[in-house]
């Protein structure tokens, strides 16, 4: 091989090597950011069941106060 091919072997292994880490560092951003985006959601998931939870509790409360109020009745 004359020195035009070897160097234009190096050149394109070189662009291989910088698309390739170029797709790996975008695939990283991405997946930070989707990291970002579930830690969101698991968030504002646990205070809707923290919300759905003291509701139940409440209902559970009024039934139980019912309950004693219809016995009461009886």
């Amino acid at each position: 091989m004359d020195v035009g091919s070897v160097f234009l072997v190096v050149i394109a292994a070189l662009l291989i090597s910088v698309v390739g880490y170029a797709g790996v560092r975008k695939r990283a951003t991405v997946s930070a950011e989707l990291q970002r985006q579930y830690a969101e959601q698991a968030a504002e998931t646990q205070r809707l069941l923290t919300d759905v939870s003291a509701q139940l509790a409440d209902l559970n409360r009024r039934t139980a106060d019912m309950q004693r109020i219809l016995k009461d009745a009886e």
